[in-house]
């Protein structure tokens, strides 16, 4: 029998995962902090159905942005 689709509210992430996000892409250098924002952009397009992203995508193209504006 497949399982039904999870309609329960989107979670976030926790605020450890949030600073685990934040501590991997400040090691990152500038080339593969563009790589993992481009991925994390890509993630937060609507899907074939115009639905939006998860909550935890768009918490880590955030991030990404923000360690990407720390480097100019």
């Amino acid at each position: 029998m497949a399982e039904r689709p999870d309609f329960g509210p989107d979670k976030p992430l926790t605020l450890t995962q949030l600073a685990e996000v934040r501590q991997r892409y400040a090691q990152l250098s500038t080339p593969g902090l563009k790589t993992a924002y481009a991925e994390a952009l890509d993630r937060c397009k609507l899907d074939k159905r115009g639905r939006p992203p998860q909550s935890v995508h768009i918490q880590v193209l955030v991030q990404a942005w923000k360690e990407l504006r720390k480097t100019k």
